[in-house]
């Protein structure tokens, strides 16, 4: 589904990405972990366009994104939501989701469209159910709680109908137990709208329950690649994590 060869980003002496040769399978969850300053969120960054590559090439579905911007990644089915909670706080629950929903419409610039059309409130007000979110649909974003405002800002990334959604750190912030429902719930919302997951997650308990494969950062470079099971066994794997503090 996504792949990219020698994916490459250097910010002057530092290389964050160094040679990333990635391959998104269309099925299962793909987990991407590492150590803090491993090159994750870089790595989002360059695949939505965020950050243009040093060197290398990103291909979805077979077509080169790289160098594209991100709007028109999205146009091309490929979402996101952000380490750090990115949403309109001056707006309610149900403008945040409904404004995503008409990314989608071809005339979003024209002057004659009218912002609540009863297609884009329909798709919101089933997206906030989905999400739990419906009581809080007249409440300004800056009002919710941490772990709603986490909610609403994947609803923002599933609002778009992606192919792929990448997912930077849904459940940073909350105790297990949110932690453990909001996996749940993005796990449903995917399965119902076949879309694939990608996931930046520092909870490894969590990354080794849910994830089918899992990429291992470190330094910029892929470290380890494979299931579960091996990633847990894995002696490099393990004393990347150690050597910096980090897991067990």
């Amino acid at each position: 589904m996504l792949e990219t060869r020698n994916l490459t980003k250097t910010f002057g002496a530092l290389t964050a990405v160094n040679s990333v040769d990635l391959t998104i399978e269309r099925e299962g969850i793909h987990s991407i972990i590492g150590p803090n300053g491993a090159g994750k969120s870089t790595l989002f960054h360059l695949l939505t366009g965020y950050h243009q590559p040093t060197e290398g090439t990103i291909r979805f579905e077979g077509e080169n994104i790289e160098g594209k911007s991100p709007r028109t990644i999205v146009d091309k089915g490929i979402s996101r939501s952000f380490q750090i909670s990115d949403l309109f706080d001056g707006l309610t629950v149900e403008e945040n989701v409904r404004i995503a929903t008409q990314s989608l419409d071809e005339n979003r610039n024209s002057v004659w469209k009218r912002s609540d059309s009863i297609d884009s409130t329909r798709k919101a007000e089933t997206l906030m159910e989905d999400l739990d979110l419906t009581e809080f649909a007249d409440t300004r974003a800056d009002a919710l709680s941490h772990g709603d405002r986490r909610k609403l800002e994947v609803g923002l990334a599933i609002a778009v109908e992606p192919d792929l959604m990448l997912l930077d750190e849904p459940t940073a912030g909350m105790g297990n137990e949110g932690s453990a429902k909001m996996v749940q719930t993005i796990r449903r919302i995917a399965d119902e709208r076949d879309i694939k997951l990608v996931l930046i997650e520092h909870d490894l308990e969590m990354v080794m329950e849910i994830s089918d494969r899992i990429t291992v950062l470190n330094r910029g470079a892929i470290l380890k690649e494979g299931d579960p099971e091996t990633i847990q066994a894995d002696e490099d794997v393990q004393e990347a994590y150690i050597g910096t503090g980090e897991g067990e």
